[in-house]
């Protein structure tokens, strides 16, 4: 499966999909760079931003990251799910701009999550 930012790219004309983009792209920055202090002021602000989509995701993933990657990691796939509920709350019509594949997948997140 390739990339989701890919999938989430074909509704970066919906401001709200645009901004989340923005901040999973910063957040991957950081990450690469080795900005970690960086890194966790923006997941601190990702967790204010999403606060009611913390508190639940953190119910259901009750282990804490103890360290720099595993941080990373549980807000990356914190923030794949928040972008496919972000893309079907604000996009009516989501489905016809995706492949088959592509619509089963931000689905199948929306279930899961």
């Amino acid at each position: 499966m390739t990339d989701y930012l890919k999938i989430y790219e074909k509704f970066k004309d919906v401001k709200e999909v645009k901004d989340y983009i923005d901040d999973v792209i910063l957040l991957r920055q950081y990450y690469v760079s080795h900005q970690f202090t960086d890194m966790q002021d923006h997941i601190r602000k990702l967790t204010i931003k999403h606060i009611a989509e913390t508190i639940v995701w953190n119910t259901a993933n009750p282990v804490v990251p103890q360290t720099i990657d595993e941080a990373y990691y549980n807000t990356e796939n914190f923030m794949r799910l928040q972008g496919a509920k972000i893309i079907v709350e604000t996009v009516n019509d989501y489905a016809q701009r995706l492949a088959e594949d592509e619509k089963e997948f931000v689905e199948a997140l929306i279930k899961k999550g």
